[in-house]
């Protein structure tokens, strides 16, 4: 059985909306990032963030900064899956649409998709984070905290309405001061 991995950049204050004006990556991110897209059979993007990543990751594989180009190559090849309510005009390439009625109804697709891919990666947008946190329907994180308190916008756990306890499985400090947290869930919390 697969895995779902949620995957986000967020600011020290859990603000993860708007992270253009926030975010600071960084040659040592990229490289991660490329070893992680490598691992990744199946990349699942909320409807509302969709065209926009398509766009970005199409356009960035005639980026001059080779890492770049490479990550966007391993993102347009992997299968995406694009969830949503309602239709979507599917642009970019190796995408499919997952209608789903309600909460329940994405629980049964993802169950259905974790017997098929081996790492599932949640990509965006802050709605599909936040619900697959709220419906409990992830087993690892992957958080890029930004040494910056970005004050206003939306925050990851929200809408959690329990407790979730996390087993953290690995960390990383960046030069640029962002801090990469991995964590699994746990049923004890230790």
């Amino acid at each position: 059985m697969g895995s779902v991995i949620l995957t986000m950049q967020l600011s020290l204050d859990g603000v993860v909306s708007d992270e253009y004006r926030w975010m600071t990556l960084s040659e040592q991110i990229f490289e991660d990032y490329l070893e992680y897209y490598n691992s990744v059979d199946t990349i699942v993007v909320g409807r509302n963030s969709y065209a926009s990543l398509a766009e970005h990751w199409q356009r960035a594989e005639n980026s001059s900064n080779s890492l770049e180009r490479a990550i966007a190559r391993r993102m347009n090849e992997i299968p995406k899956v694009v969830v949503s309510h309602a239709e979507v005009d599917l642009v970019w390439r190796n995408s499919q649409q997952l209608v789903v009625k309600d909460e329940r109804s994405l629980a049964a697709e993802l169950e259905a998709l974790k017997r098929r891919a081996n790492r599932i990666s949640v990509e965006s947008g802050v709605k599909t984070w936040q619900s697959f946190i709220r419906h409990d329907l992830y087993d690892e994180l992957w958080l890029l905290v930004h040494p910056v308190v970005a004050s206003h916008g939306e925050r990851l756990f929200s809408l959690a309405e329990r407790q979730q306890p996390l087993r953290l499985t690995g960390s990383k400090t960046y030069g640029n001061g962002v801090i990469g947290l991995h964590y699994q869930k746990s049923e004890t919390g230790t």
